[in-house]
């Protein structure tokens, strides 16, 4: 089985930061990863973990709606004067 590796090497903490607005900087002024662009990719982090997170609810909610409504097709309301209603997307159909 082949090895995976990764295209960049992994970056310390206190090491010089790479990205281009540091490689600008004279020597002296060039600020650690920690400083410049950690913070930018641990909030993209959490976006994706947040979108991911909320998708997953959205399916669970979803899967539930469709649940109830083919309960409610199932299992229809007879109301008092003899027309039942089965609930669909677009509206209800009532049979007489």
């Amino acid at each position: 089985m082949p090895t995976i590796k990764n295209k960049h090497p992994k970056m310390r903490r206190n090491e010089v930061c790479p990205c281009e607005i540091n490689a600008e900087l004279p020597k002296e002024e060039r600020k650690s990863y920690k400083r410049c662009c950690l913070k930018e990719i641990q909030d993209q982090e959490q976006q994706a973990y947040m979108l991911i997170h909320h998708n997953e609810r959205i399916e669970k909610v979803k899967k539930n709606v469709a649940a109830s409504i083919q309960h409610d097709i199932d299992h229809p309301i007879i109301l008092p004067d003899s027309k039942v209603i089965a609930p669909l997307v677009e509206g209800g159909i009532i049979i007489p």
